[in-house]
């Protein structure tokens, strides 16, 4: 296929870091792709504390990593990572080819991830967290990251991630990104739906998509982190999205 070969920057969402595209991204490699996972700030082995912490901060790591890249990219963000991912094309629109959506809230209306899940009735994000007394991180239980967060995942593979998850500020979570036609909404978008998530509905996701007139989607039946328990399916949608050019996707 002519011009095939994308080079994908990849940003996990809350508490992971890059190291949850390890696997999406041999795969993709594997399909002749450059790709780039990075730690957002107080992620991953990024050692910025979690006090410090905010969407700016997040969004300035990406774009940092886009000035470094030659061309345009690829640019996914899973779960969280969807705000993170829209507030980068509002600023830096030009050097972005595709933004693709993986599991992920995404702002419109001017409405914060906050509020976006708790207009999502079927969720059970919110209620399953742990936060700290002045409410500025949250943690979650082994028990929901197995059953809520990591549907889908064995034993074994959430004793393998616990580890590595940090603590979560919730600042971005409150944050609103504001974008606009000219920039954000210039940026072809595709969508990757997990039909079995509890983090964000597919309703949610699909109303989502309606609102920002995201019409090119690939659909897996998995749940939430597709990163951890699907990532030959998740690399080959994420492929299918970004060599399709503009094109709606069966």
């Amino acid at each position: 296929m002519k011009n095939s070969n994308k080079t994908f920057l990849l940003i996990h969402g809350a508490w992971e870091g890059a190291w949850s595209w390890e696997e999406t991204s041999a795969y993709l490699e594997k399909n002749g792709h450059t790709v780039n996972a990075i730690d957002l700030p107080g992620h991953g082995d990024d050692t910025t504390p979690t006090s410090e912490i905010n969407m700016a901060l997040y969004s300035n790591r990406v774009k940092e990593e886009l000035t470094k890249t030659e061309g345009q990219v690829i640019l996914v963000g899973h779960s969280f990572g969807g705000f993170v991912i829209s507030q980068v094309a509002e600023e830096m629109p030009e050097k972005i080819e595709k933004l693709v959506f993986v599991a992920s809230a995404m702002p419109y209306e001017g409405k914060t991830a906050v509020e976006i899940f708790e207009e999502d009735e079927g969720s059970e994000f919110l209620e399953n967290l742990i936060f700290s007394e002045d409410k500025s991180t949250a943690t979650m239980s082994r028990e929901t990251i197995l059953n809520v967060i990591f549907g889908g995942a064995t034993e074994a593979q959430i004793d393998a991630v616990l580890p590595k998850l940090v603590l979560q500020s919730t600042t971005p979570f409150f944050e609103k990104v504001i974008t606009t036609d000219e920039n954000f909404g210039n940026v072809p978008k595709a969508y990757i739906e997990t039909t079995l998530d509890r983090v964000i509905t597919l309703k949610a996701q699909r109303h989502g998509q309606k609102m920002l007139g995201i019409e090119e989607s690939v659909t897996l039946e998995y749940g939430h982190v597709p990163l951890e328990t699907a990532p030959k399916k998740l690399a080959d949608a994420l492929h299918k999205a970004g060599v399709s050019g503009n094109k709606v996707l069966a």
